[in-house]
């Protein structure tokens, strides 16, 4: 998995603000966080905890996955991902039980 970029996010979430015609102020405001620490994060200077990205989310109408990685990951992103990871693992138990479990998820989501 790719390291997370903290510059990257706090740019997206500044470009999130500013959409919105957001003042730092009003948007720390709407994500129930000081003011100071949302200056931090939009300059990537601070990591923000996951209670305050779903704060921030949800505070500027966002998505979590557009916040943290620029888009919405899809089924074939995350399938993607994962077919590297095992190439580079290149671990046949690995596999079998990465299998495994999608075998057994299919099913729980067949019984929903």
């Amino acid at each position: 998995m790719k390291e997370l970029n903290y510059k990257a996010i706090g740019e997206r979430i500044r470009e999130a603000r500013k959409a919105q015609n957001l003042t730092q102020e009003e948007a720390a405001e709407r994500c129930d966080i000081t003011p100071s620490f949302y200056g931090n994060v939009e300059r990537g200077d601070k990591k923000m905890s996951l209670e305050t990205l779903v704060k921030i989310s949800r505070g500027l109408s966002v998505s979590s996955d557009t916040i943290l990685f620029g888009s919405s990951f899809t089924g074939d992103d995350i399938l993607s991902e994962l077919r590297e990871e095992l190439q580079r693992a290149n671990d046949e138990k690995q596999v079998e039980k990465y299998l495994l479990i999608i075998r057994h998820l299919a099913q729980i989501i067949d019984q929903l």
